[in-house]
């Protein structure tokens, strides 16, 4: 039987479980109960907000299987396996919006912008984990 997780590791699994139903609660939103979002000529918000929720639900999702000990593998490949899972999840929504008479619309441009917000938050976060001094905090 596996160890229960002491008191200080339990939370960590919450933050991103709890970031997640935040996004769905976001992104299954029906479109006329959604406020109108400003029109940007660089980049749209749609895709700047994908990104952004993605790349906090990588962050948290790292941080979280990185503290963790069940499993040894995954908290040494925490990166990849929260980059397959961000877009695996992002995938699901696009598929939920699809499916799902609300007004919202199924975009490959979301999907996309979903794995870019999780690397570019993966990127530094791997990166900076590697060296001592600031390992610690991870």
């Amino acid at each position: 039987m596996p160890p229960v997780p002491t008191p200080a590791r339990r939370p960590y699994v919450a933050l991103p479980l709890l970031w997640a139903a935040f996004m769905l609660l976001l992104t299954l939103t029906p479109s006329r109960d959604m406020p109108d979002t400003p029109a940007w000529t660089l980049l749209s918000f749609d895709t700047a907000a994908h990104a952004a929720v993605f790349g906090v639900m990588a962050a948290l999702a790292w941080f979280s299987l990185r503290r963790q000990r069940r499993w040894p593998l995954l908290a040494q490949q925490a990166a990849l396996a929260v980059l397959v899972g961000c877009v695996a999840f992002g995938g699901l929504i696009e598929i939920l919006q699809y499916v799902m008479a609300q007004g919202r619309h199924a975009e490959w441009s979301d999907l996309i912008s979903d794995g870019i917000g999780a690397l570019v938050a993966l990127v530094p976060i791997t990166f900076l984990a590697r060296y001592r001094p600031l390992a610690a905090w991870v």
